[in-house]
C-alpha cells in the first residue's frame, strides 16, 4: 500500500479487536496513531501487546461534546490533523425487537452511528489544508444486511445499516475538502464481540452451514481491507462499501 509514510491517523474502539488490528497495520506501514476508547488500561494493554507507541486518548463516545474534545487533543498531540480516520468503535446490545428500551436503542446508535460522523466532522474542522488528502474508513458489519444470526440484534443492524447511508452522504458532501469516505462491512469476526465459539461445536457446525468459507475471519484480515480504503492505492474510491465476511452474505 502507497501513501503511507509520515501521516497521521485517528482510530476509535483503539482497544477492541479490529481497531488494534487497524493500529497495528498502519503503525507498521509508517503511520503515526492516536487511539480512542472508553477503556484506559486496555489502550496500555493494547499498546503493550502490540510492541508499538501511538497516542493513547480516552473518550467517551457516548458524548458528542467529549467526542469532539477527544478528537481535538488527538489531533492537538498528532501534531497536526488527521490524514486517516477509522471508525472502528462498537457495541453490541441485544433485545428482542419486542423488547428493545430506549437505552438499548440508544447505546448501539450512539457509539456505532452517531460517534462516527462526529469523529470525522471534527476532524475535518480541525484541518487548515485541504491540499492534503483525507480518508474516512468505516467500520459496519453483515448485521446492516442480513438479520437472522440467532442474535437479538434489530437496533445493532439499524444502526450498523445507518453507517452505510452515512458514509455515502460523507463522501458526497466532503468531496470538495479533498476527503474520501468508505465503509467495511466485517462478518463474524474472531473479536471478543463474537460469542458463537463459546460451544465450539455448535459454533462450529453454524459456520459451516452459513459461511462458505467454514471459518471466523480474523481481525487482520479486516484492517488490511481499511488500510486498503485508507491508502493511496484507493485514491479513486469513495462512497464504497466493502465485504469482508468469508463468503456469509452469498450463501
Amino acid at each position: 500500500m502507497s501513501g503511507f509514510s509520515g501521516r497521521r491517523a485517528i482510530v476509535t474502539g483503539a482497544a477492541g479487536g479490529i481497531g488494534s488490528a487497524v493500529i497495528a497495520a498502519l503503525t507498521n506501514a509508517g503511520v503515526t496513531v492516536a487511539g480512542l476508547d472508553l477503556d484506559t488500561p486496555a489502550l496500555s494493554e493494547t499498546e503493550r501487546s502490540l510492541g508499538i507507541k501511538m497516542h493513547k486518548i480516552t473518550v467517551d463516545l457516548s458524548s458528542v461534546d467529549d467526542t469532539r474534545r477527544a478528537v481535538g487533543a488527538a489531533c492537538e498531540s498528532l501534531g497536526g490533523s488527521a490524514d486517516v480516520i477509522v471508525n472502528a468503535a462498537g457495541v453490541y446490545e441485544l433485545a428482542p425487537a419486542l423488547k428493545v428500551e430506549q437505552s438499548d436503542w440508544d447505546l448501539n446508535q450512539n457509539i456505532n452511528l452517531r460517534s462516527s460522523f462526529f469523529v470525522a466532522q471534527t476532524a475535518i474542522a480541525c484541518r487548515s489544508d485541504d491540499s492534503v488528502p483525507m480518508s474516512i474508513v468505516n467500520v459496519s458489519s453483515t448485521g446492516a444486511l442480513r438479520s437472522g444470526t440467532g442474535d437479538a440484534a434489530l437496533s445493532y443492524g439499524a444502526s450498523k445499516a445507518g453507517l452505510l447511508g452515512l458514509t455515502i452522504s460523507m463522501a458526497t458532501e466532503w468531496a470538495d475538502r479533498n476527503v474520501r469516505a468508505n465503509c467495511v462491512i466485517p462478518g463474524v469476526i474472531d473479536t471478543s464481540m463474537v460469542r458463537i465459539m463459546d460451544d465450539p461445536a455448535a459454533g462450529q457446525a453454524w459456520l459451516d452451514q452459513r459461511v462458505p468459507m467454514k471459518r471466523l475471519g480474523r481481525p487482520e484480515e479486516v484492517a488490511k481491507v481499511v488500510c486498503f480504503l485508507a491508502s493511496d492505492d484507493a485514491s479513486y474510491v469513495t462512497g464504497a462499501s466493502l465485504v469482508v465476511d468469508g463468503g456469509y452474505l452469498c450463501a
